[in-house]
C-alpha cells in the first residue's frame, strides 16, 4: 500500500496578502498620519488601503468602520504617551525635578511623533464626539499628570503664578507658535 500524501486546496479567488503587507503598527501608522493631515471627513478606508498596498476590503474587515478605525489609531499613538509620563513622584521629592522630568518625558515622546500635535489641531476646530474622547482619554489625563507638581511649585513661589492653561499651551505648542505679522528676520 502506497501513502499518498494530503492534499490541501486552495481557497477560490487571490491569496490573502493583508496580513503581510499590513502589520497593525503599520496600519496604525498609516491612518494615524492620514487622519492627522487630512482630518476625519478627508480620509476614506480606501485611501489609506490604497496608502498601506493593501486590498479594499483589509480595513473595512478589521475595523468595520472609519469611526473605529479613527478611534484604534488614536488609542494606538496617544496610549503610550500616558505610560512615558514615567510617575516622577518616585523619581525624587522635590517637585521642580519631577515637573522638568515630566516636561523632558513629555516632549521627547511628542518630538517623535508630529502626528500627535497635528490630530488635536485638526480635532479642536469642531466640537465632535471624536474631540471628546481624545480630551477625556488622554489629554485630560496628561494635563492632571503636570497640575499637582504645578501647583506646589506655584504654593512654594518657586515658579511665577501663571495660569496653568498658559504652562499647558506653551508645553504642548508653543514650539511651534509664532506671533502673526513678524518675519523670522525680526527676532
Amino acid at each position: 500500500m502506497s501513502e499518498t500524501a494530503p492534499t490541501t486546496t486552495r481557497p477560490r479567488g487571490r491569496p490573502r496578502k493583508d496580513d503581510e503587507v499590513a502589520p497593525i503598527d503599520q496600519i496604525m501608522a498609516a491612518a494615524i498620519e492620514a487622519f492627522s493631515v487630512h482630518g476625519y471627513n478627508g480620509v476614506s478606508l480606501r485611501t489609506v488601503n490604497d496608502e498601506l498596498g493593501a486590498s479594499r476590503n483589509l480595513l473595512y474587515q478589521r475595523f468595520g468602520s472609519k469611526a473605529n478605525l479613527w478611534r484604534a489609531a488614536v488609542d494606538w499613538a496617544f496610549a503610550p504617551l500616558t505610560a512615558h509620563l514615567v510617575d516622577a513622584d518616585n523619581a525624587t521629592s522635590d517637585p521642580m525635578v519631577r515637573l522638568r522630568i515630566l516636561i523632558r518625558n513629555f516632549i521627547e515622546y511628542s518630538a517623535t511623533r508630529p502626528y500627535l500635535a497635528r490630530l488635536v489641531m485638526v480635532e479642536s476646530s469642531t466640537v465632535t464626539d471624536r474631540l471628546e474622547y481624545l480630551y477625556h482619554q488622554y489629554i485630560e489625563p496628561v494635563r492632571a499628570r503636570f497640575i499637582p507638581v504645578f501647583d506646589q511649585l506655584r504654593e512654594q513661589g518657586r515658579i511665577k503664578n501663571v495660569p496653568y492653561d498658559v504652562f499647558f499651551f506653551l508645553l504642548t505648542s508653543g514650539g511651534t507658535a509664532r506671533p502673526t505679522g513678524r518675519s523670522d528676520s525680526s527676532r
